[in-house]
């Protein structure tokens, strides 16, 4: 693979494992993030109010997280406690400008008070369990928050039709999200070297059917009082969120697949292949500087996938 593309490239490995995709810190920063109107995506008052339930999540949702490697950077060594420290400045990243596109929500007449205090909530009793316990849940996170990033660069019509500044926050994060989608895994498993691979499997289980069910719970009770907001009854609401959510080609049923892989005994993160996925993003985000910016850089201009960010942009 040609050495000047930014991205780190994966080779597979015997069982259809791959090595571990180099991450590196992307220096951005969006500025003060306005909505071009109030349902920002399209029109689409579903999918805004799924995007804007997600990103109230992620300013105490990136820090708990962050909170959670934190202490296994020292115990760590090699390339993991080098994961584990570009993890955490890419999280602390995504947390500082979803602070500021979560007072764009606000801006636009949306009262977030509920879905933040949700998010508290959650936070807090992870916070009060064990270290590994605290690390098992950021690992559950991570595998929901990659898929979904994932679906988010696999179908561009997600973020069609928004504003371009808009557009290249949301890419910005996916892309580091699937990046770094296995260090909190692999963090874990080091936590866990002295369990059988059963009791790993079966706790890594049952933390991700809680973890998720929290997740979709709240996350659609989040979408609900936001369209509540817009003048839905909240019993319609729920209907229309999971109606919309899991339809055809909605990301609700298009990461089904994705999520049901971590139950397989054996599994890894990158054994979901992304590396596609993060060149796609890559060259879309490219696209949007050159249109924004007027130029691409000269090391993105070499991709030959570069066409493609450009038709994406429009």
């Amino acid at each position: 693979m040609d050495q000047t593309n930014s991205l780190s490239v994966v080779a597979a490995l015997p069982g259809g494992k791959q090595d571990k995709q180099r991450m590196h810190v992307r220096q951005f920063r969006g500025g003060k993030a306005k909505l071009a109107s109030r349902h920002w995506v399209r029109g689409d008052m579903f999918a805004t109010a799924f995007l804007n339930a997600l990103s109230v999540v992620f300013p105490r949702g990136e820090t708990f997280m962050i909170e959670a490697l934190l202490p296994w950077k020292d115990r760590a060594e090699g390339q993991l406690a080098k994961d584990i420290a570009t993890f955490i400045t890419q999280e602390a990243a995504h947390s500082r400008e979803h602070v500021g596109f979560n007072k764009a929500i606000i801006d636009a007449g949306y009262d977030i008070e509920a879905l933040d205090r949700a998010i508290k909530q959650f936070v807090s009793f992870f916070s009060g369990c064990g270290e590994v316990t605290k690390l098992g849940a950021t690992m559950c996170i991570e595998h929901l928050t990659a898929i979904v990033a994932a679906e988010i660069l696999k179908n561009r019509e997600h973020l069609e039709g928004t504003d371009l500044e808009l557009r290249k926050l949301w890419l910005w994060h996916a892309i580091e999200e699937v990046e770094h989608k296995a260090v909190a895994f692999d963090v874990w498993m080091f936590a866990t070297r002295e369990w059988s691979g059963a009791r790993r499997w079966l706790t890594r289980s049952a933390l991700l059917l809680a973890v998720s069910f929290s997740f979709f719970i709240n996350r659609t009770r989040g979408q609900v009082e936001l369209l509540r907001q817009d003048g839905m009854s909240k019993p319609r609401g729920w209907w229309q969120c999971i109606r919309h959510g899991f339809a055809k080609g909605a990301i609700g049923r298009n990461v089904m697949g994705p999520w049901a892989e971590f139950f397989r005994p054996g599994f890894h993160p990158h054994q979901i292949d992304d590396r596609e996925l993060l060149v796609r993003g890559e060259n879309m985000l490219a696209a949007i500087k050159l249109v924004t910016e007027g130029s691409a850089g000269d090391v993105v201009r070499t991709r030959p996938a570069f066409t493609e960010g450009l038709v994406n942009v429009a």
